[in-house]
């Protein structure tokens, strides 16, 4: 008679080693203690000059009000943003804030709990079905905004668990409002010297 086989989910400190051994080519994340496993994402030069720009503003906007406790972190941050079972992600750019800022120590390779505001830089092998996933685990995990940046259209898409998806194009100034407070920025100013297709 075949005995259980006990499945349990793994934890983010088993992701990790398992990350640190993954080849070159793949991307690892777990899901739900579920580890899955991607080809590499296509990062472009465009890709890294949003990744900056988000960052750029984003850090500015901290520098000008230096009584948040807050702190702007880019490039693949490996973020857990749910425990029991774990969910531990990487985000392009993220603003975490308050106890999720304050308890990083200088050896953490995550942020432990989500982001305030994730910025996810559209990349050309981002599938929808992945895109969507992504911004529902964030929006139930606690983070309040998800940007969605699209160079090819110049655009960002503001996803909140409380409201519809709001657009900005080219004209329009995004705002953080109420998570950001004071934060403004022209989208143009966003994909400044992007050249997509050129």
């Amino acid at each position: 008679m075949a005995s259980a086989v006990d499945i349990r989910p793994m934890t983010t400190e088993e992701f990790l080693q398992r990350d640190a051994e993954a080849p070159e080519d793949v991307v690892l994340e777990l899901i739900r203690g579920e580890l899955r496993e991607y080809p590499m994402t296509v990062r472009t030069a465009v890709h890294s000059i949003c990744v900056s720009r988000f960052s750029r503003e984003l850090l500015n906007w901290l520098d000008e009000h230096p009584e948040r406790s807050g702190d702007v972190a880019c490039g693949e941050v490996g973020c857990r943003i749910e425990q029991d079972p774990d969910t531990t992600v990487g985000l392009d750019v993220a603003y975490f804030e308050g106890v999720t800022a304050d308890l990083q120590s200088g050896g953490s390779r995550y942020f432990d709990g989500p982001p305030v505001i994730a910025v996810e830089v559209l990349s050309p092998s981002d599938t929808h079905e992945r895109l969507s996933e992504r911004i529902r685990l964030l929006l139930t995990a606690g983070t309040r905004q998800v940007w969605v940046a699209d160079p090819e259209f110049r655009t960002v898409t503001v996803h909140r668990s409380d409201a519809e998806p709001q657009l900005f194009a080219a004209g329009a100034t995004l705002t953080g409002t109420p998570e950001l407070e004071g934060f403004e920025c022209r989208v143009e100013r966003l994909f400044s010297r992007v050249r997509v297709g050129e």
